[in-house]
């Protein structure tokens, strides 16, 4: 019994000592797992420290900003980096993932930029610029070479700092914007917005319920230009392509347009007071705004509009061109062809 007893005077003081003990020193770069529920599955309850590289924050010091300054080797940026905006406030066109691939793997097989994917507006914001050492962690616009309105339609909700930021990211900064449909038909309200991308959408009148797509017959103005000049002097495409107002061609450069001469106006008598009265109908063009450079397309309403290699090869030209990777003659010119 005595040889019992001492034995279990001996594991209870081991478990004691086990349970008191302290925990071994952590190691450089430890930080204390944030609390968590319980593990609900298998027996391990996971770290008490979790290693970060490097010494570790110092007391008090905000996770974040300690990667922001941490070396780890230099990964700051070499490539060009486009923000591809994909998030529609207004109607939501199943074409907007479509684009914003299109960017991406423009990108991607050209090597010429990276696509950051958003469907909110956080990174429009005056912030960013910073070396980076932990791989692309935007903070804002600083951090982007172009931006492209990816069909992002309605009223963006920004706040003023971020709209100055972004009119400031292309007339001041001399930096590239390319607005894909339905950025076309984004921010009413905001007038420089408009001013900027050179045109707004008051609507669709030649596609209807029953006609959600048609074949439109377009003329190429610019076969010089390198967004439009793999595209023919005379196509068609079968689209849902806008009439604008808020434009001029003194203030633009036309690439493409409808051939008024080639519509069926007597399909369409009831919406003449929908149209224009000289019937001039920009596709795609091109704009100076300040330092920076503009192109913007209504193309693009369906997400098969980027199954055709002509349409894809147009954005990512004019990515290009807008990355000022590219040149072309931009000067606006009364219709031609």
């Amino acid at each position: 019994m005595r040889i019992h007893t001492w034995l279990g005077a001996v594991a209870c003081l081991a478990a004691h000592l086990a349970v008191a003990a302290p925990p071994p020193s952590a190691p450089p770069g430890a930080l204390p797992v944030p609390a968590r529920a319980p593990a609900f599955k298998g027996s391990w309850e996971g770290p008490t420290k979790m290693l970060l590289p490097g010494p570790g924050p110092k007391p008090g010091q905000d996770i974040g900003d300690y990667f922001a300054h941490l070396v780890t080797g230099d990964r700051r940026p070499t490539k060009l980096h486009v923000l591809a905006l994909g998030g529609s406030r207004g109607f939501h066109h199943d074409s907007v993932p479509a684009a914003m691939d299109a960017i991406y793997e423009a990108g991607k097989r050209t090597g010429l930029w990276v696509t950051e994917f958003a469907t909110d507006y956080a990174l429009v914001s005056p912030r960013g610029g910073q070396p980076m050492h932990a791989g692309f962690q935007p903070q804002g616009l600083r951090d982007f070479d172009a931006v492209v309105v990816a069909g992002a339609s309605g009223d963006w909700g920004l706040t003023d700092e971020q709209k100055a930021a972004l009119l400031a990211f292309v007339h001041e900064d001399g930096k590239g914007l390319v607005v894909i449909h339905a950025g076309l038909d984004a921010n009413h309200g905001w007038r420089d917005y408009v001013d900027m991308i050179g045109g707004e959408m008051t609507g669709h009148p030649f596609n209807t319920p029953e006609k959600v797509l048609v074949s439109f017959p377009l003329v190429n103005e610019s076969p010089g230009f390198p967004a439009v000049s793999h595209l023919p002097l005379a196509f068609r495409k079968q689209d849902e392509l806008y009439v604008l107002r808020n434009w001029s061609r003194s203030d633009i450069n036309v690439l493409l347009r409808i051939d008024a001469t080639r519509m069926p106006y007597g399909d369409y008598r009831e919406i003449d007071t929908q149209l224009p009265p000289d019937h001039d109908f920009p596709v795609a063009w091109t704009k100076r705004y300040g330092k920076g450079r503009v192109f913007a397309s209504s193309i693009g309403h369906h997400a098969e509009a980027f199954d055709d290699p002509e349409v894809s090869q147009m954005y990512a030209e004019a990515v290009k061109w807008a990355l000022g990777l590219t040149e072309g003659d931009e000067q606006p010119h009364a219709p031609r062809n």
